[in-house]
């Protein structure tokens, strides 16, 4: 009996994978999300051609129905701004016929947030929902495929991630391969350094402040987080 219990110890411990133990970085409160910003929608090859007017007529008319209204436009360009309950947002949205570009302006008691100079921003997980279901009515209203990348890049696009040499590379590459939390940190003249979690079940460690100190020793201080589990958090210049 200890002996098929102990068989059985072995067997659960070998079954146990990464994602098994793995748990997002602690934000803090639970209706925190990292903010999805900004969102690029890229209309597809072959879809029919569409005009800006197309656009302005599509982003009235789903806008209205959820809320949404434009003031101060422009030619290609918009602000859109909502009040839910007691929360108020404003976005830009930008476009073109290739496709169009939303960005986060501001807000009022959403808990929006910008931890540390180039690190992470917070919002209320409401605004995250809000703009994908938007997004996902101006695309219906155009009636038009598009390919949307939220952020800077998708995450596992170890060749969009700025300033690295081969070396950086293969240490981003290791650096997806690591359980949440984790965290991946740049700076402009080559340095990089990670943080995640090594021990399934140990206390959640601080991987954003490990990964920022251990970067910017190399770094001359001007370490920037690029990456925050499963997102890419890093801004470029407009």
């Amino acid at each position: 009996m200890k002996r098929l219990a102990r068989l059985c110890s072995v067997a659960l411990l070998l079954s146990q994978s990464p994602a098994v133990f793995a748990e997002p970085y602690n934000l803090g409160a639970f209706r925190l999300a990292l903010i999805d910003d900004p969102w690029r929608i890229e209309f597809q090859g072959g879809a029919k051609q569409v005009t800006r007017q197309d656009i302005e007529q599509a982003v009235k008319i789903v806008g209205a129905t959820r809320g949404w209204k434009a003031v101060n436009p422009t030619e290609g360009r918009m602000e859109l701004t909502n009040v839910i309950r007691e929360h108020t947002v404003s976005i830009e949205l930008t476009y073109d016929a290739t496709g169009y570009t939303i960005r986060y302006l501001q807000s009022t008691n959403l808990l929006y947030e910008a931890r540390g100079v180039g690190m992470l921003r917070v919002i209320h997980s409401n605004y995250n929902g809000w703009i994908k279901d938007l997004v996902a009515g101006i695309n219906a209203g155009l009636g038009v495929a598009g390919q949307t990348t939220i952020g800077f890049a998708p995450i596992q696009k170890v060749d969009a991630v700025p300033f690295l040499k081969e070396r950086g590379r293969d240490a981003y590459r290791e650096f997806l391969s690591k359980p949440t939390p984790r965290a991946f940190a740049i700076a402009p003249n080559g340095a990089w350094a990670s943080g995640s979690r090594t021990v399934p079940g140990s206390r959640q460690p601080d991987v954003v402040g490990f990964a920022m100190e251990s970067c910017n020793r190399r770094g001359n201080g001007e370490c920037k987080l690029y990456a925050l589990d499963e997102r890419v958090v890093w801004r470029s210049e407009r």
